[in-house]
């Protein structure tokens, strides 16, 4: 199965929102409950708040889409004024993982900055899987969201790797 990563169209941010839902309940039921991962995704993944993201120049708002023209994937990062690329989501829908499809997506999502000299994201500390997922792409845990005054609705590690991104996957 071959996904194409491609930017993100106006019009496609409820299916965004719908793969965000499904990969977030599929990942934090357990550690989080059902309606803490509902009220999560309705705030977080709202098709507005979507809307603006895609349309903002400044971000890199990237989608997979199957063969069938479904979305399977999802991805999103911007450069900060400091040359560090902060990914904010890299989400694959279940069927799809272990494939090769995030590491495809996060080589998009840094490939789209040749200037970043950082990549700088933050990831659940329950989130196992999507731990050792970026520690196999390089990346270090250097701290924790409450250290840096966080004000997200759950406590985050904070991982970082120097470019240029080893052990990436190809854009395709």
């Amino acid at each position: 199965m071959r996904a194409e990563i491609r930017r993100a169209r106006l019009g496609e941010e409820a299916a965004v929102s719908r793969l965000l839902e499904e990969v977030w309940h599929a990942t934090h039921d357990v550690q989080l409950g059902r309606d803490k991962v509902a009220e999560i995704t309705a705030k977080w993944h709202a098709p507005a708040l979507l809307r603006a993201q895609i349309d903002n120049p400044d971000k890199c708002f990237l989608v997979a889409e199957a063969a069938d023209n479904s979305l399977v994937g999802h991805a999103m990062s911007w450069l900060d004024g400091d040359g560090a690329i902060n990914l904010l989501r890299l989400y694959v829908l279940p069927g799809w993982q272990e494939r090769g499809l995030g590491s495809n997506l996060l080589a998009a999502a840094i490939a789209a900055y040749p200037a970043g000299r950082l990549l700088r994201l933050e990831v659940q500390g329950g989130n196992e899987p999507a731990i050792r997922f970026y520690e196999r792409m390089g990346l270090r845990v250097v701290g924790d969201t409450a250290e840096r005054g966080g004000l997200t609705d759950i406590p985050a590690l904070v991982m970082e790797k120097s470019l240029p991104l080893e052990g990436g996957g190809s854009f395709s």
